[in-house]
């Protein structure tokens, strides 16, 4: 299955940038993600509690910054498998930075995710319609933490 999108955030390219190569402050957007720990300054581990369809996964998962270089290019690899259903999950997500008028970022994203296993028979409609809900999630959690930052005082209240 392939995703692929841009995200408009009204913070500065840098910013923008630091939030998603932040694996743990990442994670905190991500629903149902826990327990993230760096294994090294690009590996890290964590679960993430997610509903497929009728089927609750609960995924252990690694995932490695394979490239790291501002603005064009991030480069992110995630296995994980499901401790249920012993479903397996790789994904390859690749991110850039622009900045179309200043002060504000255009975040482009493009992800390969493979599932094998029990999780995998849904089918993609079922597997890209749960995926569409995270990253709904993930980009108004994005939004509210970076605009709001970067908002004078009175402006964010």
């Amino acid at each position: 299955m392939r995703l692929d999108g841009s995200i408009e955030v009204g913070a500065p390219p840098a910013e923008t940038w630091a939030a998603i190569v932040d694996p743990t402050a990442l994670a905190s957007c991500v629903p149902g993600v826990r327990d993230v720990r760096a294994v090294d300054d690009r590996t890290f581990e964590g679960r993430i509690t997610a509903a497929v369809g009728p089927i609750e996964g609960d995924f252990s998962f690694t995932s490695v910054l394979t490239e790291v270089t501002f603005p064009d290019r991030l480069v992110v690899a995630v296995d994980g498998t499901d401790s249920v259903t012993k479903s397996r999950l790789h994904a390859d997500v690749h991110a850039s930075v622009a900045e179309p008028t200043p002060g504000r970022t255009d975040l482009r994203y493009d992800a390969t995710i493979t599932v094998k296993g029990r999780m995998a028979i849904l089918g993609e409609m079922v597997l890209r319609a749960t995926a569409g809900v995270i990253i709904g999630q993930v980009t108004r959690c994005l939004r509210a933490r970076l605009e709001t930052a970067g908002a004078p005082a009175s402006a964010a209240e």
